[in-house]
C-alpha cells in the first residue's frame, strides 16, 4: 500500500472512531430523553385518572390539587418534548452508524481494490464532509452520554463478533 493510500486509510479509521463514539452517545441520549418521557408521563396520568376519580367522590380539595400536579407535571412534558428529542437523537445516531458503515467498507473494500487514488481522495471527501455536517446540524447530547458512550465501547461492547474473532487469532 502507497503513502497516499495509508493515509486514505487512516483518515477512514479516523472518521470510524469519531462516529462511532457519536453515535453511541446519540443513542444514550436518545435513551436517556425516553426515559423522561415515561417518569414524567406516566405518572401525569395516573395522576389525572385519580383526580377524575376524586372529583367524582367528591372530594373537591383532593380532586382539585392533583388536576394541578397533573398540569403541572403535562405542562412540563410539552414544554421539554423528551420524545421528540429522543427520535431525534435515535436518527441522528442511526446516521453516524451508517458513515461509519461506509467508512468501514470503504477503507476494507473500496480501498484495497481502488486504483484510481482520485477517486478514493473524492469519495473520503465526502465521507468526511457528511462527517462534518452530522457533527453541525445534529442536537446535542451530553457528558454524561459521550462518558457512558466511551466507557462502553472501551469495554468492547461496539465491535462486531467477526472482528473479535480476527484479533482473537492473531
Amino acid at each position: 500500500m502507497g503513502e497516499l493510500s495509508q493515509k486514505l486509510s487512516e483518515e477512514s479509521l479516523r472518521i470510524q472512531e469519531d462516529t462511532i463514539y457519536s453515535a453511541k452517545s446519540h443513542f444514550n441520549a436518545a435513551d436517556r430523553w425516553s426515559k423522561y418521557h415515561m417518569l414524567i408521563g406516566m405518572p401525569s396520568a395516573v395522576i389525572a385518572a385519580i383526580a377524575g376519580g376524586s372529583a367524582f367522590n367528591e372530594m373537591p380539595l383532593v380532586a382539585g390539587s392533583l388536576a394541578m400536579i397533573s398540569t403541572a407535571l403535562i405542562t412540563v412534558l410539552t414544554f421539554l418534548k423528551p420524545s421528540e428529542r429522543s427520535e431525534a437523537h435515535r436518527v441522528v445516531g442511526g446516521q453516524y452508524l451508517k458513515l461509519r458503515n461506509q467508512a468501514r467498507m470503504f477503507n476494507e473494500i473500496t480501498l484495497i481494490e481502488c486504483s484510481d487514488v482520485d477517486a478514493a481522495k473524492e469519495q473520503l471527501l465526502g465521507l468526511a464532509n457528511t462527517r462534518d455536517e452530522l457533527n453541525q446540524t445534529s442536537p446535542a447530547f451530553t457528558q454524561k452520554d459521550y462518558e457512558r458512550a466511551k466507557s462502553e465501547i472501551d469495554q468492547g461492547r461496539t465491535i462486531y463478533q467477526i472482528d473479535k474473532d480476527k484479533n482473537d487469532c492473531k
